[in-house]
C-alpha cells in the first residue's frame, strides 16, 4: 500500500488541538514536553477556549505538534508515508513524517520559525504598517502579477489553486488594487483572518535567522516523494549530491518564509507521477483535502483531526 500524508498549514488551528491525542496516546508525551519546553505558554493557551491559538507564535507550534504526534502514532501502528506534502508550516511536519528530520527537531524549528515571524510582525507594526492577506477567486497568477507589480507593498503569496491565488502586504493597498481585480475578472476577493503579509520580502531579516537555525539540526535526504512550497522542486534530485541536497532543504525552507506558497503545483506534480492507495489528511481543521479534491477523487481518503479519529483509524486498520 502506498501512502500519501498531507499537512494543513496556519488556518488549521483550533483551541485545544493536540490535547485528546496527549491523553489517549501517552508516549506522545516527549514531543509536548519538547514543545512546551520551547514555547513555554502555549500549554496555557491550549487548554483554554480563548482565540490566543491564532496568534502565529502559538499556532505553529501547535500545528508542528499535532502533525508530529499523529505521525508517531501511525509510524507506531505500521503507518508510515511514502509520499508527503503540506502547505506553509504544514512542510515542516511533512517533512519530518518522511525522516528529514526527527520529530522533535522539526518542532524546534517550527517554533523558532513561528517566534522569529512574531518579532517581524511586532516591528512591522511599530513602524506603522498594518498588513493583510486577501484571497483572490477567479483570476489566474499570470493575470494578478502584472497589477501587483505597480504596488511596492504588494505580493502574491499564495497559489492554491489554478484560479484561487493570495495577495499579501499593506491593507491600504490591497484596498485600492481590489476594484482593478474584480474590473479583469475576479468572482470575489476574500479578506483573511490573519496577523500579518505571511510569505513575503518583510520577513527577509528573519529568513536568515531560520536558515542558521535550520542548520543547526542533521537532516537526511529520504528517497521519497515530496515537493516543496518554494519551488515545486522535489525532495531528492538524483542530478545533484547528497550535501547539496541537504544545503537546498535547508535553504529552501528558510526562503519558504519570504516566497510564494506554490501548493497548487506541488499537488499537481505530485499526484501526476505517482499513484497512491491511501491519502491521510492531518490536520486540526480539515483543509488540504479540499484543495486537492480533484487528485484526490479516485483515492481513498482519510482525515485525522482529533485523537478519536485516529482510533477510529487504526481501528479499522486492524479489521
Amino acid at each position: 500500500m502506498k501512502i500519501v500524508f498531507l499537512f494543513g498549514g496556519q488556518g488549521s488551528q483550533l483551541p485545544g488541538m493536540t490535547l485528546d491525542i496527549r491523553q489517549e496516546f501517552p508516549q506522545t508525551e516527549k514531543l509536548f514536553q519538547t514543545t512546551f519546553n520551547v514555547n513555554p505558554d502555549l500549554e496555557k493557551v491550549l487548554q483554554s477556549e480563548s482565540e490566543d491559538i491564532n496568534q502565529t507564535r502559538f499556532t505553529q507550534s501547535a500545528i508542528a505538534l499535532f502533525g508530529a504526534a499523529t505521525t508517531q502514532v501511525l509510524s507506531e501502528n505500521g503507518i508510515a508515508a511514502d509520499a508527503a506534502i503540506g502547505s506553509s508550516i504544514g512542510e515542516y511536519p511533512a517533512l519530518a513524517a518522511l525522516g528529514v528530520w526527527s520529530l522533535t527537531d522539526m518542532i524546534k524549528i517550527a517554533s523558532a520559525r513561528g517566534s522569529l515571524m512574531t518579532e517581524r510582525l511586532i516591528k512591522r507594526k511599530a513602524e506603522g504598517f498594518t498588513d493583510g492577506m486577501h484571497a483572490v477567486l477567479g483570476l489566474t497568477e499570470t493575470e494578478i502579477a502584472p497589477l501587483i507589480e505597480k504596488y511596492d507593498q504588494l505580493w502574491i503569496t499564495n497559489i492554491n489553486d489554478a484560479k484561487q491565488v493570495v495577495i499579501s502586504g499593506a491593507t491600504e493597498q490591497l484596498a485600492e488594487i481590489s476594484a482593478e481585480l474584480k474590473q479583469i475578472g475576479a468572482r470575489r476577493i476574500v479578506p483573511l483572518a490573519v496577523e500579518g503579509a505571511f510569505h513575503t520580502p518583510i520577513f527577509a531579516e528573519e529568513q536568515k535567522e531560520l536558515l542558521k537555525i535550520i542548520e543547526q539540526y542533521p537532516l537526511t535526504v529520504p528517497q521519497k516523494e515530496f515537493y516543496f512550497n518554494r519551488n515545486s522542486g522535489p525532495l531528492s534530485d538524483a542530478s545533484v549530491s547528497d550535501d547539496e541536497q541537504k544545503n537546498n532543504i535547508q535553504l529552501w525552507m528558510s526562503e519558504q518564509m519570504i516566497s510564494p506558497v506554490r501548493f497548487y503545483e506541488c499537488g499537481e506534480k505530485l499526484f501526476t507521477d505517482n499513484e497512491f492507495d491511501l491519502a491521510i489528511e492531518i490536520s486540526a481543521k480539515p483543509v488540504i483535502a479540499g484543495m486537492l479534491r480533484k487528485n484526490l477523487k479516485n483515492i481513498p481518503t482519510v482525515q485525522i483531526n482529533s485523537a478519536e479519529q485516529l482510533k477510529e483509524f487504526l481501528q479499522t486498520l486492524n479489521k
